[in-house]
């Protein structure tokens, strides 16, 4: 592949995570609901593979009816999480908030911690409170911040990969004249 075409590789994608960024920015409650069908779906199709696969190889291993059921149980969860999309989308945003949550006291920890190593350790403070605060906003306005939290932050991560790839782009392509 020469230069050229993976440049415009490069900037296609840009492109089209810019454009699904965008769109899922304005479509938050699709994106998420779309999110929660898409995890109901894997759950479903990987306790199906389990469950065959173990029958397939029981000969080769011990306790392949373990492996049969708990494949029995993901497609039972998938199944019950599809029907049930509400309660699939809060789970997944109790997640997220938790995720927060526990990352700023991390964040907190670590500067704190490191304080005589790092310059401008207290930088990371401020960015821990708000790690914090996004924690508790999306903990505390369950079950409504269930319907944009997942469709909201994928598409700041889609729009923003896509941006810094186009950016990447333009910087090679006016820095090597390519």
């Amino acid at each position: 592949m020469t230069e050229k075409k993976f440049l415009s590789c490069v900037l296609t994608e840009g492109i089209l995570l810019t454009a699904l960024g965008i769109a899922m920015l304005m479509l938050p409650k699709l994106t998420s609901i779309t999110f929660g069908m898409m995890i109901c779906l894997a759950f479903i199709i990987y306790g199906g593979f389990k469950a065959i696969n173990a029958f397939m190889t029981r000969h080769y291993t011990r306790h392949f009816v373990l492996n049969i059921i708990l494949g029995l149980i993901l497609i039972g969860l998938g199944l019950f999480l599809f029907t049930a999309p509400m309660f699939n989308l809060v789970i997944i945003t109790s997640v997220i908030g938790v995720y927060f949550l526990m990352e700023s006291i991390s964040t907190c920890a670590f500067s704190i911690q490191n304080r005589k190593t790092l310059y401008f350790w207290w930088a990371d403070i401020p960015i821990a409170v708000m790690q914090f605060l996004l924690g508790l906003i999306i903990i505390v306005g369950l079950p409504s911040t269930a319907l944009w939290v997942v469709g909201i932050l994928a598409g700041i991560n889609f729009l923003i990969t896509g941006m810094i790839m186009i950016s990447m782009f333009i910087a090679t392509k006016y820095t090597y004249n390519i």
